[in-house]
C-alpha cells in the first residue's frame, strides 16, 4: 500500500515538473515570437499599408503581389498582414473594400482562412468564420454553407454574421433555410444578423418571410420593420391576418417600428384577438403609431382580462395626444380594473408630467390631477 502511495507521489511530481517546463518553454517562446513580431513589424504593416492607402488610385503591381505573397509564407509576417487586413475592413468603407477583398484572395489571405475551417478547435473555427465575414470574399460560401449544421452556438453566430457581410442573396437565403426551430441562437443574435445583411434586402425578406417555418418567419418580418422600406410595409401587413400567433405578433412590431399607420384599423381589430400576447402587442404599437383613431379602442382595452393588455393600453392612451383628456371618462366609470390600470401609469414620472401639462394648458374644472388624488385617498380608505 504505501508502496502505490509513493508511486503516485512520483507520478504526480513528474506531471507538475513536466508541466512547469511547458509553460517555461511556452512563455519563452511567446517572447522570442513577440520580438521577431516586433521587428519586422513595422517593414510589413509599412508596406501594406502603403499599398491600401493608394488602392483606390493604382493597381497592385506584380512585384508587389510577389511581396505580399511572401509575407503569407511566414507565420509571423502572417499574422500582421492578417490584423492589417482586419483593421483597414472596419476602417475603409465605399469602393476601396471590394479592392481589398481582391487583394486578400490574390496573396491567399482568404484561402489561409478557408483551411483553418478545417480545424477540430471550435473556437478558432468560429474565429475564422467572423474573419471571413470581414473580407467579404465569395470565395468562402460553399465552405461556410458547409457548417451550417454545427450546433456550436460561435460557430452558427459567425457563420451567419459572415454570410450576412458577404451580402450574397441566394447563400443568405439557402443558410436560413436550412435551420430549424432548435438553432441555438436567440432571437436578438437572428434579427442582428438579419439587419446586418449588405446585400438586396427586398429580395431577402420576401423570401424568409414567407416560410412555414414560424420563428424564422417571424424574425425576417421584424428585421423587415426595422428596414423601414415602405415597399415592404404591405407585405408585412398581410401577416396581420395570420392565422399563426408568432406572425402576428412579429408583423405588430414591425408596422409600429416603421411607424405606418395606414393598417391602424386592422391593429385596432386585433385589440380583439382570442391571444392575449396579440392584444398586449397591438396596444402598445398603437401607441408607437400616435393615431387618434385609437383612442376610443384603448379606452376599452382597459378593460381587457389580462393585465399586460391593460397597461400597455393605460401607456398608449395617455401618450396620443387627446387621450388623457378620457381619462376623466375612465375614471368616472365604474370599472375599477381600468381605473387603477390608468392612475398606475399616470402616478409614474412620465404619465404624471403629462397630468400636470394638461391642467397647465386647459381650464376643465375640477382638474385632473385633484380627481386623481381624489380617487387614490378613497381608494385607500
Amino acid at each position: 500500500m504505501e508502496l502505490i502511495v509513493l508511486y503516485s507521489i512520483l507520478i504526480f511530481s513528474i506531471i507538475i515538473i513536466l508541466l512547469y517546463f511547458y509553460l517555461i518553454a511556452e512563455k519563452l517562446y511567446e517572447g522570442y515570437k513577440n520580438r521577431k513580431k516586433q521587428k519586422v513589424y513595422k517593414e510589413v504593416s509599412g508596406y501594406l499599408d502603403d499599398i491600401a492607402s493608394r488602392l483606390d488610385e493604382y493597381e497592385v503591381t506584380h512585384v508587389q503581389l510577389k511581396v505580399l505573397k511572401s509575407f503569407m509564407k511566414d507565420k509571423i509576417k502572417r499574422e500582421i498582414v492578417e490584423e492589417r487586413f482586419l483593421f483597414y475592413f472596419e476602417n475603409l468603407k465605399g469602393s476601396i473594400s471590394d479592392k481589398l477583398t481582391k487583394l486578400a484572395e490574390d496573396i491567399g489571405l482568404v484561402d489561409y482562412e478557408l483551411e483553418k475551417l478545417n480545424s477540430k478547435d471550435m473556437h478558432k473555427v468560429a474565429l475564422s468564420c467572423k474573419n471571413l465575414g470581414e473580407i467579404r470574399s465569395k470565395k468562402a460560401l460553399d465552405k461556410l454553407l458547409e457548417l451550417i449544421d454545427i450546433e456550436v452556438v460561435e460557430v452558427k453566430y459567425n457563420v451567419l454574421m459572415a454570410l450576412s457581410k458577404i451580402g450574397d442573396e441566394e447563400a443568405f437565403v439557402e443558410a436560413f433555410k436550412k435551420l430549424s426551430k432548435t438553432i441555438p441562437l436567440s432571437e436578438r443574435s437572428l434579427i442582428e444578423i438579419a439587419d446586418s445583411f449588405e446585400g438586396d434586402k427586398i429580395y431577402v425578406y420576401r423570401n424568409l418571410m414567407y416560410l412555414e417555418d414560424e420563428f424564422i418567419s417571424s424574425i425576417f418580418i421584424k428585421s423587415a420593420g426595422n428596414y423601414k422600406n415602405i415597399l415592404l410595409a404591405d407585405e408585412i401587413a398581410i401577416f396581420l391576418a395570420d392565422e399563426n400567433k408568432e406572425k402576428k405578433i412579429a408583423a405588430l412590431k414591425a408596422l409600429g417600428n416603421m411607424g405606418d399607420n395606414r393598417y391602424v384599423a386592422q391593429i385596432i381589430e386585433l385589440l380583439n384577438d382570442e391571444s392575449w400576447e396579440v392584444r398586449a402587442i397591438a396596444s402598445k404599437v398603437l401607441g408607437q403609431l400616435q393615431d387618434n383613431r385609437a383612442l376610443i379602442p384603448l379606452v376599452k382595452a382597459l378593460s381587457d382580462r389580462e393585465w399586460y393588455v391593460r397597461y400597455n393600453a393605460a401607456n398608449s392612451l395617455i401618450s396620443i395626444e387627446g387621450g388623457i383628456e378620457l381619462v376623466y371618462d375612465v375614471l368616472e366609470g365604474e370599472d375599477r380594473f381600468a381605473k387603477d390600470i390608468v392612475v398606475s401609469v399616470l402616478e409614474t414620472s412620465y404619465g404624471w408630467d403629462k397630468v400636470l401639462k394638461y391642467d397647465m394648458n386647459n381650464k376643465r374644472t375640477p382638474k385632473l390631477s385633484e380627481v386623481i388624488k381624489k380617487y387614490i385617498e378613497e381608494k385607500d380608505r
